[in-house]
């Protein structure tokens, strides 16, 4: 076993370590929300993980007598849990030579969530005011190395929190798709192209955008919409080429899933030597003096000390703002959505066919079942292995907007036990043998856990229903 398990053993040995998250999430959630404990995730060597709940009060002891080397931990963020909101921005060095200003991405999508997040101010500040401000309520982790910027965005003071992840993942979803929509949109000496039709995706917008991001960034420094401080060009900085060379957004926007692990403070990915640590380039609260048990709660998805903030709720395709009537009662009443400016996004929504092609979610709040999960009964969770899988095939599966699908059912492999075979429905049926989605025939996702590599099976007549090429899982 593993140097960290042995020490959770040690120190709290009556907390159970299990393999499966389900162990640790069905309790009741009002318990959890009451209690405050927190999952956690360990990452081991073949890149499996193992779940464990603690206390605050127990992470905090396993942080002091653990090494950074060996905190190989991740905050497993529940469905049915209030968050604040979070999100993981980077991209590779190498890919996005012509950014020369690595800071511009980063502080640009730091304004741009706090205008959304904030009742509006017509104060006028100065930059430097304006900024302080935003880091006051964000904590900013940082990760990078000479080869990929890495952030953690944190709310670590929330002026307001989602109802639930998947909540927080359409909010941030519409807020790109609006972004970008802008972009397109503005007129200028330097930029002046036809209007995209309504039903473009996120996926169809930065396809758009692709050939002009060297244009934005040089010449429309001065072209502005509503958010102050931004302009048209510093939003084109979270357009960004991936490991793969395709154009995509900085922000990370499949981190928003049932379960979702997110990597905790000051702990490391297995193997790797570069911890999440507080950012000295966006200092957060350079006023205050925090201790790193305080860094380490305010970095913490789940752990609400104010339940008396509001929540955003996503109902009848708008989001609507809920505030705590009394400290003593679960009553809440409703306040205009225009003490947040989250009116740009509803009527945003209202106007676009952003719902109807970037969305498959559940936003039910006592819902546990998952964004794209349980679409059918015949996902079989018992079956060892594949709960370890279903993050990475749903990251796959749910990367195109314009091509959602979800897990329709997992078996295991008749005479090799080591392969799972992750039956797909929906929208996605890519086939890399074609580099395109086929019109009507699925496809199936091939894990092979022993050898930690996975495959497409497409299920085309043309392609003869053959195994794809494997590939590492990563």
């Amino acid at each position: 076993m593993d140097f960290i398990q042995n020490l959770i053993k040690k120190l709290f040995p009556h907390n159970i370590i299990t393999h499966h998250i389900n162990d640790l999430t069905n309790e009741p959630s009002d318990q959890n929300n009451i209690t405050n404990d927190i999952c956690i995730s360990i990452e081991k060597e073949n890149k499996s993980r193992q779940f464990c709940r603690l206390t605050i009060e127990q992470l905090i002891t396993l942080f002091e007598h653990c090494p950074v080397s060996d905190r190989t931990l991740y905050e497993v963020i529940s469905l049915s849990k209030p968050v604040k909101t979070y999100n993981d921005y980077e991209y590779f060095i190498d890919k996005n030579l012509d950014i020369e200003n690595h800071y511009i991405g980063p502080i640009s999508s730091l304004k741009i969530f706090y205008y959304f997040l904030n009742i509006p101010n017509d104060t006028i500040d100065t930059i430097e005011i304006y900024t302080q401000k935003i880091l006051k309520q964000f904590l900013i982790l940082e990760a990078s190395t000479n080869e990929k910027i890495s952030y953690h965005f944190i709310h670590s003071k929330p002026s307001v929190l989602f109802e639930n992840v998947s909540t927080l993942g359409i909010f941030l979803k519409a807020i790109i798709h609006f972004l970008l929509f802008s972009i397109i949109q503005h007129k200028c000496t330097m930029f002046n192209i036809n209007s995209p039709p309504e039903s473009c995706t996120i996926s169809n917008l930065i396809q758009i955008l692709a050939p002009y991001v060297g244009i934005l960034r040089k010449h429309c420094t001065s072209c502005t919409i509503s958010i102050p401080y931004v302009s048209i060009a510093d939003i084109s900085y979270l357009l960004v080429r991936s490991a793969a060379d395709k154009w995509t957004t900085a922000i990370d926007v499949n981190v928003y899933s049932k379960n979702q692990q997110f990597r905790l403070f000051n702990s490391v990915k297995y193997g790797k030597n570069n911890p999440l640590i507080p950012s000295t380039t966006f200092p957060f609260d350079s006023s205050l003096q925090y201790s790193f048990s305080d860094i380490l709660k305010k970095s913490l998805i789940t752990l609400i000390e104010n339940h008396q903030i509001p929540k955003i709720y996503f109902k009848n395709k708008n989001f609507i703002l809920h505030f705590p009537l009394y400290s003593n009662s679960n009553s809440t009443t409703t306040i205009p959505q225009n003490l947040l400016n989250i009116k740009l996004i509803n009527d945003h929504i209202e106007h676009s066919y952003f719902l109807n092609l970037d969305i498959n979610t559940n936003t039910n709040q006592n819902s546990t079942s998952s964004l794209h999960l349980n679409k059918s009964n015949k996902l079989d969770l018992s079956i060892p292995d594949v709960q370890i899988f279903i993050t990475f095939v749903q990251n796959i599966i749910t990367s195109d907007p314009s091509h959602q699908g979800y897990i329709h059912s997992c078996i295991r492999g008749t005479y090799n036990k080591s392969l799972l075979f992750f039956n797909i429905a929906g929208h996605y049926k890519y086939c890399p043998k074609k580099k395109d989605h086929h019109q009507h025939n699925n496809v199936a996702i091939i894990i092979n856990s022993k050898a930690y590599t996975y495959s497409i099976r497409c299920k085309d007549p043309e392609c003869n229903n053959t195994i794809l090429s494997w590939k590492k899982i990563k």
